[in-house]
């Protein structure tokens, strides 16, 4: 059984249209001089990058039960990678946070998440921020998958700078 990131990763990749470009970084442990006693995990800057024609997407993409997601959950080199991306004309960085108890799903800019990292006293984000600070994604629940508006938050995100 996949676990639920992976299945909220699925979807998300299924619910992208075709005319955006979506190309998801590989990730996995790999040896080294093919001793299996040494091995690393590959640290990319996020999961997947989305292009429209107009503004290139880096996404890092998060699936958590309740109604918070622990800071710990996002990388560190994420956060710093990201933010140094996003000042790249036409490039925009985002981490799109999942709330699966709540069907609800927003897209927080990099800069304002790591705003809200720095300065608050908590150790986690409730979904309260996400809803005050982000772009809601629009989902469409199937039998058991969701479906995400991926075309309008791609329009949001153009016009939200």
């Amino acid at each position: 059984m996949k676990n639920k990131g992976k299945v909220f990763e699925e979807n998300f990749k299924k619910s992208v249209p075709d005319d955006i470009l979506y190309y998801r970084f590989k990730d996995g442990t790999a040896n080294w001089q093919h001793n299996n006693l040494v091995r690393f995990q590959a640290k990319n800057i996020c999961d997947c990058m989305l292009y429209d024609g107009d503004i290139l997407v880096f996404a890092e993409l998060k699936n958590h039960k309740g109604k918070s997601i622990p800071f710990s959950c996002i990388r560190e080199n994420q956060i710093k990678e990201l933010s140094m991306y996003q000042y790249y004309k036409n490039t925009k960085c985002v981490v799109i946070i999942n709330f699966e108890d709540l069907e609800e799903c927003y897209c927080l800019f990099i800069a304002d998440l790591s705003h809200f990292m720095r300065t608050s006293d908590r150790m986690s984000v409730p979904v309260e921020i996400c809803r005050e600070m982000g772009i809601k994604i629009e989902n469409k629940r199937l039998r058991t998958n969701y479906r995400y508006d991926i075309k309008k938050m791609m329009e949001e995100i153009k016009n939200a700078n």
